[in-house]
């Protein structure tokens, strides 16, 4: 008997699971590496072999952002918030590191592309020579090891306690850790600062995991319908709601991943509009909605200016500027030229209009029950909004779906679909 696609989703390696198996790795060998630089004074073939070691397991912790962080928190290690549990083989090593990295007051350890097996050869030769981290910082910068950055001792914070096994937990980080990050990044934009994705992309590494995991969970958040600072929450609920839909189409995790981060920045080009007219709670002025409406466009030049051109990058244009368009291509801004929106796009127009008729915080200031909202949306199905798409959005709320929680108001089965 063949498995339908959600079970065989449900058992695709998440991004803590990665971590789990090629960290132990990452840290016997970091260990093995510190510990044999130690009984040479230059490099040879062995020591050479082992940093090649190191590099390749830190390879498959790289290519998700090109970054990831290690922290000795008392004498544990966690690698981007997840716990490496050493074996009965590898506690001695593991403790070791720990009271070398500790006695050079070393807690933090940052590596970004690109690494190289001299980097690492570098990283462990002066943390055998310097005193503490700032030494040992210092001399990684004279030898042009540019990849790897060392912090001070750290304290166990609640978010490094988190059992990945618990949907709920996994969901409730996920949501608040991209909120947050979606402040941070629209504040660097604001304040013409380079923005750091790493952050941004490790958040959305948790929606997606957390909505193949149960997506229920992270509905329950979107559907509470917070209105302070409605613009972050807003494009933190049009991203989940978007990657909910994806996984129901059969998006793989690739595909999940880029469309998250391009329904987050669909509404990016709003970094320009003062926050008291984003939040405001009257009818928006007809200067208001024209200034509101330019942001399909303006998002383009934000884009492009803060993460410059990828194919992440480009497929966050593209949604930036056609998520108003309409299937029927009635929106805004009006095409030179007959079009179907691209998919994303199509994908994303539905969640943004969806939280913005449940929020009654855009254009139409009338908040509607969550049925309500989605009656109507299905009733401009094949002309505002792609009738595939919108018959598996309407599969997101139905009562089994969503477990009859009390805040959701849940919606019945739609016959007619």
């Amino acid at each position: 008997m063949r498995e339908g696609p959600r079970k065989i989703l449900i058992r695709m390696e998440t991004a803590s699971d990665r971590v789990s198996r090629y960290g132990k790795s990452v840290i016997t060998n970091f260990y093995i590496l510190v510990r044999i630089t130690g009984m040479y004074d230059s490099m040879n073939n062995t020591i050479l072999n082992v940093a090649k070691r190191l590099l390749s397991d830190m390879e498959f912790l790289l290519q998700e952002t090109g970054e990831f962080t290690i922290k000795i928190i008392q004498g544990t290690f966690f690698i981007d918030g997840t716990r490496i549990k050493a074996g009965v083989s590898e506690i001695e090593n593991f403790t070791l590191l720990a009271d070398k990295l500790s006695s050079k007051m070393i807690g933090v350890l940052d590596f970004r592309t690109p690494v190289s097996a001299t980097d690492l050869l570098n990283l462990a030769y002066a943390i055998r020579a310097g005193q503490e981290f700032t030494d040992i910082q210092s001399t990684l910068e004279l030898k042009l090891s540019r990849s790897i950055t060392l912090g001070g001792p750290v304290v166990l914070q609640k978010e490094e306690e988190i059992d990945m096994k618990d949907s709920e937990a996994v969901a409730r980080r996920a949501y608040n850790k991209t909120v947050s990050a979606m402040r941070e990044m629209d504040k660097s934009v604001k304040a013409g600062k380079r923005t750091k994705l790493k952050r941004i992309k490790r958040a959305l590494q948790f929606v997606v995991d957390s909505i193949l995991m149960d997506e229920s969970n992270l509905l329950r958040f979107v559907l509470s319908r917070t209105f302070k600072h409605y613009y972050y929450y807003h494009s933190v609920n049009v991203s989940i709601l978007s990657v909910a839909l994806g996984k129901r189409i059969g998006f793989d995790r690739v595909a999940l991943r880029t469309l998250a981060m391009a329904a987050l920045l669909h509404d990016f080009g709003k970094v320009a509009i003062p926050m008291s007219i984003l939040d405001k709670k009257t009818d928006f002025t007809a200067p208001e909605q024209e200034l509101i409406k330019r942001h399909s466009v303006d998002g383009i030049k934000v884009i492009l200016k803060s993460f410059g051109l990828n194919e992440t990058s480009i497929l966050s244009m593209i949604v930036s500027f056609e998520h108003h368009m309409k299937l029927d291509l009635s929106g805004y801004p009006v095409p030179s030229e007959t079009r179907m929106p691209n998919l994303f796009s199509r994908i994303v127009s539905i969640a943004d209009d969806y939280d913005s008729l449940i929020s009654g915080k855009v254009y139409e200031r009338t908040r509607l029950r969550l049925d309500d909202a989605l009656a109507r949306m299905l009733r401009g199905s094949g002309t505002i909004y792609d009738p595939s798409l919108m018959k598996a959005f309407s599969g997101l709320f139905e009562e089994d779906n969503i477990g009859g929680h009390p805040i959701m108001q849940p919606v019945k089965k739609i016959s007619s679909l």
